[in-house]
């Protein structure tokens, strides 16, 4: 769920069948009623990306905070924590415009290679 007075996302679990509501973006999530959890391998929206595992999103800095958030706590509990971007090549650029809040995925995976922040390339 989106949290716009703190610019942060509250992951609520889901499974299929389960009714969806309109969030404040027109996106749909799992109600409040639903039970919190906190995802170990969070997947991530990218409009593009470049070769140092930084994306560029939809604005806003929910997933850069939220990410932030769930590093530290997984940390701290000793526990892997996993960020993904998926996105097509052809959303690649040379190098994509940062701010200080702006966080590297762990991953980036288009339909050509796999990019990581663990060994910078695999194909």
């Amino acid at each position: 769920m989106i949290d716009t007075k703190n610019k942060s996302m509250n992951f609520r679990k889901w499974i299929p069948n389960d009714q969806l509501i309109q969030g404040p973006f027109g996106t749909l999530e799992p109600s409040k009623n639903q039970k919190s959890i906190l995802p170990q391998i969070l997947v991530v929206p990218i409009l593009s990306f470049d070769r140092e595992l930084f994306r560029l999103g939809y604005g806003g800095g929910y997933y850069d905070k939220s990410i932030n958030i769930l590093k530290k706590y997984f940390k701290k509990k000793k526990k892997f924590f996993i960020t993904i971007g998926l996105a097509y090549s052809i959303q690649e650029e040379k190098k994509i415009p940062r701010e200080k809040h702006d966080i590297k995925l762990d991953y980036i995976i288009t339909e050509n290679e796999v990019l990581s922040n663990f060994n910078k390339k695999t194909t």
